[in-house]
């Protein structure tokens, strides 16, 4: 691997790890949606699409599994460095003990649930973008990126709204939540392959 294609990798691959950080922290919030409740983790999901994509398309599954591995683990030691400071005695000047433990206190169990779907949703992504990949060859790459998101994200958020908010939130909620957020993710794919992913990809084979 070339110098400019291993810096590409080192970008995306940072990129990957702050989205799911992020991610992680954000998606405590519920926000309104033109009515429809929908998690503000799915601000996210631009950055993170252009990112898969790229990943499963220019560098291969492999590479792709390496990323999620990394993000994960980069995520655990942020886990386990919140836990260490919300454990830690308070300095007497300190007086947010609580809003810090309403905002960090719940990522060990978002931190589970999300990895889970998020094996889950990139993994199954980045393989069904190698399967076509291996059957179409070069042809039909928008529909690739849009045929494994589908599947990739709907698992993916299928598997963290019924892990994460079973028991907190009415069914009818989450239910809406999968549907609306799934619907938002293909959308949003649609619309970012044609006026970013594609040319990403096209420029990041050039690096070659």
């Amino acid at each position: 691997m070339n110098t400019r294609k291993y810096r590409l990798l080192q970008t995306l691959t940072s990129l990957s790890v702050a989205t799911l950080i992020a991610s992680n922290i954000i998606t405590n919030k519920q926000t309104d949606l033109f009515g429809f409740a929908v998690t503000c983790g799915t601000f996210t999901i631009p950055v993170d699409y252009i990112v898969s994509d790229v990943l499963a398309k220019v560098y291969g599954f492999n590479e792709a599994r390496r990323v999620t591995i990394t993000a994960f683990l980069c995520d655990l030691l942020c886990v386990i460095l919140f836990q260490l400071t919300l454990v830690s005695p308070s300095f007497s000047t300190f007086m947010a003990q609580s809003a810090l433990e309403a905002v960090s206190g719940s990522t060990p169990r978002i931190l589970a649930v999300s990895f889970t779907a998020y094996v889950a949703g990139s993994l199954s992504n980045a393989k069904i973008m190698e399967l076509m990949h291996m059957h179409d060859g070069e042809k039909r790459l928008a529909w690739r990126c849009i045929a494994s998101t589908i599947v990739g994200e709907t698992l993916d958020m299928t598997v963290f709204t019924l892990l994460a908010f079973t028991g907190v939130l009415p069914w009818p909620v989450i239910g809406q939540m999968i549907v609306v957020a799934s619907a938002i993710k293909v959308a949003v794919e649609c619309i970012c392959y044609p006026l970013v992913t594609s040319h990403v990809i096209a420029w990041a084979k050039t690096l070659e």
